[in-house]
């Protein structure tokens, strides 16, 4: 289900309170299932505010533009290189007050869709081929800034571009796949790294990835290693130990990924000089990219933009 506006406010709330019963959607279309729909809000607007919503597990990016998510009192601001991810039954508030137009890419998968991808990602094929109704497992993701891959950006594409139920539902199984693979191996990786408490590790991993949304956002500025301990709330040393554990990286060294992703991007688009796209990502200059992005990827810019 495509939605270029967002549903009334109260409808929507009442019909999340009954389950989706009436098995009819906003713009009273019938609907296979009770329960949450798959649902892609593609919507232009200056202005929106919308709290306290119980939503499926969902996932919130932009085409242009910003907004704001809250979930768990915590609020990640979304850019047009990032993206958040909600959990299912999890209450988020969405803010979007901007002078220029937001455009919405923001997808809600249902409810049977969330429970067989979840349910084939939590059996192994021996159990499968017996058990093939949905099971109750669970995902519990982070809620935080997540900065877009060229796979991620890919599978969005499929799942705007796919044609027919049957293409349609494919193209976002994929998407929700890669989503809960790539964040239960990030939480997977910290769990087997950090050997502390659970209470400990939580209130760690919450206070990094403070860290990781400020780098996203200002990833085209200069950034110390002072701002970013202060940001997460701990020691400079103490930062710098703990963000390696999880991410195998020197905050650093995550920064100038973050950088070179953005600026191969950029490259590949082949429409802006290599001074202009430096300056765009926070790098020196066009002579140090060139040199960054060969080491990355042992080709030279202008054969990455004309290939």
């Amino acid at each position: 289900m495509l939605l270029k506006e967002f549903p009334d406010i109260n409808w929507l709330k009442n019909a999340i309170t009954d389950n989706f019963a009436e098995k009819r959607s906003w713009d009273n279309k019938p609907l296979p299932n009770t329960g949450w729909p798959t649902a892609i809000l593609n919507v232009k607007t200056h202005h929106v505010e919308r709290q306290d919503i119980k939503g499926p597990f969902s996932l919130f990016l932009n085409k242009s533009g910003s907004s704001e998510i809250t979930c768990d009192k915590k609020t990640v601001s979304i850019h047009n290189d990032t993206y958040v991810v909600s959990n299912n039954g999890q209450h988020y508030d969405l803010l979007i007050n901007n002078k220029c137009s937001t455009e919405t890419f923001n997808i809600h998968f249902g409810e049977k869709v969330f429970r067989d991808t979840v349910h084939s990602l939590s059996k192994n094929d021996e159990v499968l081929l017996t058990d093939i109704k949905s099971s109750s497992v669970d995902f519990n993701l982070a809620i935080k800034s997540n900065f877009r891959t060229a796979m991620f950006n890919a599978l969005v594409q499929k799942a705007e571009f796919s044609y027919g139920n049957e293409e349609k539902e494919n193209s976002l199984y994929e998407l929700l796949n890669y989503l809960l693979i790539t964040g239960n191996k990030h939480l997977t990786q910290i769990t087997n790294i950090l050997n502390l408490k659970s209470s400990t590790k939580e209130e760690l991993v919450r206070r990094i990835y403070l860290a990781v949304d400020f780098i996203h956002a200002h990833f085209t500025e200069p950034i110390t290693l002072d701002q970013m301990a202060e940001v997460a709330m701990l020691s400079k040393f103490h930062f710098l130990r703990v963000f390696k554990s999880v991410f195998g990286l020197s905050p650093h060294q995550y920064i100038k990924h973050v950088r070179l992703q953005k600026a191969t991007e950029l490259i590949k688009q082949n429409k802006l000089p290599l001074y202009l796209i430096a300056q765009l990502v926070g790098i020196e200059n066009g002579s140090s990219l060139s040199r960054m992005v060969y080491q990355l990827t042992g080709q030279r810019p202008s054969t990455i933009a004309n290939s």
